[in-house]
């Protein structure tokens, strides 16, 4: 067998890799629902990032042969949608807490709305990259 594509080999990896310490965590602190879904999952997800990476082809290869021009359209537009909904549901909770906290002067609004200002600047900083790598590559 040989490893085809690196990057989901490394995600199975690690999967499974905390698929086990989900399970040597269950063995000191006794089992659990949570600790068996976990794993699961866990192992799951390894095993299907796995076979991607010792198949012919990667995913997106895969996907590109059952999709037609139509489907790659609406997926790229209700990616974009999705993007501005959240942004937009970001947006207004930053300044619901921002307004929270001008009432309570409590520090936790304060807190919340800095972590949601921090989020819409991350998420801009993460999609100036991608079209800038996307602008180079095409």
């Amino acid at each position: 067998m040989k490893i085809r594509h690196y990057r989901p080999f490394f995600t199975g990896l690690l999967c499974w890799i905390l698929t086990a310490g989900v399970v040597l965590l269950s063995l000191f602190q006794g089992p659990s629902l949570r600790h068996l879904a976990g794993a699961v999952i866990l192992a799951v997800l390894g095993a299907a990032e796995l076979w991607f990476a010792f198949s012919e082809k990667g995913l997106e290869e895969e996907m590109g042969i059952r999709t037609d021009e139509r489907a790659q359209f609406i997926a790229v537009k209700s990616g974009h949608m999705t993007l501005g909904i959240l942004n937009g549901l970001l947006f207004a909770g930053a300044l619901l807490a921002l307004l929270g906290y001008g009432f309570t002067k409590a520090a936790v609004w304060m807190a919340a709305a800095l972590t949601l200002c921090g989020v819409i600047v991350a998420m801009f900083v993460v999609l100036l990259a991608v079209n800038c790598y996307y602008e180079k590559k095409y």
